[in-house]
């Protein structure tokens, strides 16, 4: 039987992203699941980057999001919005992102639980968007697996070649053995 244990897929992303991710959510730690939601669409788009390509830019990660960041509603997200809110968030743990100072982008407030899912109302504020953590955490889900499905379904050698080499640079969570002192080994 196969140790899927130590694959980058099922180690790195399933257990690690996507666990650290779910585990904020269940314990409402809602803020904390945003910061890690975004961290791992710039990770998503940092796999996706071009052969030679060191650096994840903007524009990889707004591309990223416009193809793989869907709701189940009308109202959507915009790579430029979520973008904004990955800099306000992770810079500044907060809403406010020069892009939405500057008019280029919504700000994206959260709440939880919400049907629909995005919620705009250019009445009340059109610089304002909601979205439910929840399916924020659902669409970041869906687009990973989608992504990975497009990588690996595209029988382009060279691209799948890069995205595994890339899988192997994420952390990965690896078993230990105690040696007889008592100090663990890695």
């Amino acid at each position: 039987m196969t140790d899927l244990t130590k694959d980058p897929i099922v180690n790195a992303i399933h257990s690690g992203i996507k666990r650290g991710i779910n585990v904020t959510v269940e314990k409402k730690f809602f803020g904390w699941a945003v910061v890690l939601i975004y961290s791992g669409m710039d990770t998503m788009a940092s796999l996706n980057m071009s052969l030679g390509q060191e650096e994840v830019t903007k524009r990889d990660f707004v591309e990223w999001v416009e193809k793989y960041i869907h709701f189940p509603c009308t109202e959507q997200l915009t790579g430029l919005d979520l973008y904004g809110a990955r800099c306000s968030t992770l810079h500044r743990y907060g809403v406010v992102s020069r892009l939405s100072k500057e008019g280029k982008c919504r700000q994206v407030g959260y709440m939880n639980h919400s049907k629909p899912e995005v919620r705009y109302n250019p009445d009340v504020s059109q610089r304002l968007v909601l979205v439910s953590v929840e399916a924020l955490r659902d669409a970041f889900f869906k687009g990973v697996d989608r992504f990975l499905i497009d990588v690996f379904g595209s029988g382009d050698l060279q691209k799948i070649q890069i995205l595994e080499q890339r899988l192997k640079t994420l952390f990965q969570s690896l078993p230990h053995k105690k040696d007889t002192s008592g100090d663990a080994a890695f």
